[in-house]
């Protein structure tokens, strides 16, 4: 029992049932009954809708129905969600108001908009019936991207929405940071370009929505990262019902990252569907579909101004974002451009900062949370411009941040933007990574690529995040009578593997075996709240309701057991399953006592936090140019990491090398990318869209440097972003620091194959 608690490394619980086809995905969900459900989308990026036909597609074999966008508004049916947080300098009621409907009824804004929804007895039925809509479309000019959107005489998406900036956002002391700059002897400036990106989940979005006429319940089955929140948005935001109307079960779910956890149009459709026919109603995309349905990430144009004083001190940075929201809001659009701010402290005693954004509006998908949401943007563009400036100022880049870290005997550390950091060892992450990466030999192993014609570069990037954010969680457990726990977690699982997580914290507090232990998440039928999953929350706020929970079930199995055996409460100790009368050999196990009690074994609890986690780490990438190809190869890449106490290592080590590789592909090779006349979809598969492959990285070596926390009571700080908010920056310095001897200072990601020959040939 001992081996599988927490801070073990342990094989995943999870595994066997999914190694052998045994997990339910959306489109294992079948009903009897089941109707189809299939979105006619707009071919255009911006156009005005002059007409709309659907009497011969109504007239189809098998057609249900066909909802269009004039339907909804006369159901009277709400909008879809954006959630707004009001900050001391944003005021959510400031923003344009972009309302956003499930089908467009006068004008579409992006390639992909959804224009007609049809419901037929089959799917192939669906989509032939949707080639028989006639759609007679006006052709408006569009706006892509977001250094465009802003640009003078720029087509507007919304003709009352100037200039195409639906808000401003300025966090910071502009102030202090101003002074700053005003007298500081040394100024580096430089415009950093992020990359578009889509999340390109392993299963695709679906929602089988299943309503029944005789008790007006609803059932959804849909793969979210918020069970709760989504039940909550459709009774409340949308359909006007009481959530105890509502059952919203996610299942099995193959990756989301963030955009998951919006909701989409396509799910009020088919409850609305369901209801109105009372039989049950899927919708499951496929692959080409994802990329113009699914909502993209990141894209950023940012100016990063880095002042420093004579001895290299950092003495303010100023960030300007320009983000692109999209043509309209996801649920949580904002999260990814005012995520950003708190990041941009990074592991440093920058004394003032201050960060001013821009959200603008194009005719392109609408942006959402992206692993990291904001974080690996911010941790970019900080370690990106300290970087330009060790080059500028011509000092080593490792001393430059080395005399700027935040040293732990300042913690805690009150940083210029965000949270007050309760603990981290920043500068023995450095110290770790660069003696683990043999730095100091370096320019020997460059020398020798150079005699093989090749350019070999060393990076690295330092950063720490808040993660697990102010928030609750609960969870619910029961002993039943063969002395088993069942846990019903609010959490929403998408391959982390939260049940092996649960379990150890189960098995060690309560000395069970994994075989005993039942774990149950996103299913809003087995809780009354819950809060799912996202910015690394689960470990700090679920596996402590967990943690908590055990213990509430402890100490009423005490409660219970002096009663059965007539002793005194405190007087009862709990071991190994079995209660005892202390100092005697009276005792009774959780099976006996489960089976005698006249109250069932069952409890509900919760952790509540108001202050975050801060994980943080430092990151070493040496990889090899070929300056007649252009092609990379990643020769070393180690990630030296701060998460606290690891309930399990090796899923921890699973997370970090996950985010690093998803962090490669932005730097190398993925791109969402559009026509810049039509806004057009370039790269709608994955001929164009290139994800990275196994050969695309080397092994990555992994070092845990773990520094305490009391934020929560298991000393964890999340593991599943930190990851890819170290890779972006340590990659591209590090083919930046290959490029360096050509004269080349910055390359703009993705940095492909073609990008880097191209950047070469205008060096020469």
């Amino acid at each position: 029992m001992a081996k599988f608690s927490p801070n073990s490394p342990v094989i995943r619980t999870e595994d066997p049932r999914f190694l052998k086809g045994d997990g339910q995905f959306i489109d294992d969900i079948n009903l009897p009954n089941l109707l189809y459900g299939h979105m006619l989308r707009s071919p255009h990026a911006h156009a005005r809708i002059v007409s709309l036909d659907v009497t011969a597609a109504k007239a189809a074999p098998g057609v249900v129905d066909v909802l269009t966008g004039s339907d909804y508004l006369a159901a009277g049916l709400g909008a879809m969600p954006h959630n707004l947080t009001a900050l001391p300098t944003f005021d959510p009621e400031k923003i344009y108001p972009a309302k956003h409907y499930p089908l467009a009824a006068e004008i579409v804004r992006y390639v992909g908009d959804g224009v007609a929804f049809i419901v037929a007895e089959t799917k192939a039925q669906a989509q032939d019936a949707a080639e028989l809509i006639n759609v007679e479309y006006e052709i408006l000019a569009a706006v892509v991207g977001p250094a465009h959107a802003i640009s003078k005489d720029a087509p507007l998406v919304r003709e009352d929405c100037p200039n195409n900036i639906a808000y401003e956002f300025h966090q910071g002391d502009i102030e202090a940071t101003d002074k700053a700059f005003a007298a500081a002897p040394h100024i580096v400036k430089h415009q950093i370009r992020i990359n578009r990106l889509t999340a390109s989940t392993i299963e695709t979005r679906g929602v089988v929505a299943d309503y029944n006429p005789e008790t007006k319940f609803t059932t959804v089955h849909l793969p979210t990262q918020g069970a709760f929140g989504a039940r909550g948005i459709l009774a409340n935001k949308i359909f006007n019902q009481a959530e105890e109307n509502f059952r919203v079960i996610t299942g099995d779910i193959g990756g989301s990252f963030g955009m998951k956890g919006s909701t989409y149009s396509e799910t009020p459709l088919s409850v609305w569907a369901s209801q109105k026919h009372g039989r049950p109603v899927k919708w499951v995309s496929d692959r080409s579909e994802a990329f113009v349905s699914d909502n993209h990430a990141r894209d950023k144009v940012v100016t990063a101004e880095l002042a420093l004083d004579n001895d290299y001190n950092f003495l303010a940075l100023r960030v300007h974002s320009i983000a692109n929201t999209g043509a309209y809001y996801s649920t949580m659009s904002t999260f990814p451009i005012i995520m950003s701010t708190s990041g941009l402290s990074g592991a440093y005693k920058t004394p003032a900062i201050h960060y001013h954004a821009t959200a603008v509006f194009s005719n392109s998908n609408p942006m959402s949370p992206y692993r990291g949401s904001g974080r690996p943007d911010a941790g970019y563009i900080i370690e990106r411009i300290i970087d330009i400036a060790a080059r500028e100022l011509d000092i080593n880049p490792a001393k430059l941040r080395q005399r700027n870290l935040i040293a732990e005997d300042m913690m805690p550390f009150k940083p210029a933007l965000g949270l007050s950091y309760d603990s981290g060892h920043f500068p023995k992450n450095q110290e770790m990574a660069l003696a683990k990466a043999d730095a100091e030999g370096f320019d020997a192993r460059r020398t020798e690529a150079q005699e093989r014609g090749k350019l070999l570069g060393l990076g690295m990037g330092n950063n720490v995040e808040a993660s697990a954010p102010p928030g609750q969680e609960w969870a619910k457990l029961g002993i039943d009578e063969d002395g088993n726990a069942l846990l019903y977690a609010g959490s929403t699982d998408q391959g982390q593997g939260h049940a092996t997580m649960y379990t150890q914290i189960i098995c060690e507090r309560l000395g069970m075996t994994p075989e005993q232990v039942r774990i149950v998440e996103g299913d809003t039928g087995t809780l009354e709240k819950g809060f799912g999953s996202g910015g690394s929350k689960v470990s700090a706020l679920g596996g402590s309701a967990v943690f908590e929970t055990t213990g509430m079930i402890i100490e009423k199995g005490k409660t219970l057991a002096a009663n059965h055996l007539e002793a005194a409460e405190a007087d009862i100790d709990y071991a190994n399953q079995t209660f005892t009368v202390a100092g005697t050999d009276r005792s009774i196990t959780f099976a006996e006592l489960v089976k005698s009690a006249k109250d069932d074994l069952t409890v509900v609890g919760t952790h509540k936090t108001s202050a975050p986690t801060f994980p943080s780490g430092c990151h070493i990438c040496e990889l090899e140019i070929d300056p007649d190809t252009g092609g990379v190869e990643v020769k070393r890449y180690i990630a030296v990491t701060d998460v606290g106490k690891s309930i399990n290592p090796t899923q921890v080590e699973g997370q970090v090398k996950g985010g690093i590789v998803q962090a490669l592909g932005q730097v190398l090779s993925e791109n969402i990318t559009y026509d810049a006349d039509t806004g057009q979809l370039l790269s709608g598969s994955y001929m164009d869209y290139a994800m990275p492959k196994a050969k695309d990285m080397c092994f990555i070596e992994t070092y845990d440097n773990p520094s305490s926390t009391e934020v929560n009571p298991l000393g964890v700080k999340g593991a599943g972003e930190i990851g890819t908010g170290c890779a972006v920056a340590t990659i591209v310095n590090a083919l930046v620091d290959a490029l360096s001897p050509l004269g080349i200072h910055h390359i703009d990601t993705p940095a492909t194959a073609e990008s880097i020959w191209q950047t070469i040939q205008s060096a020469k």
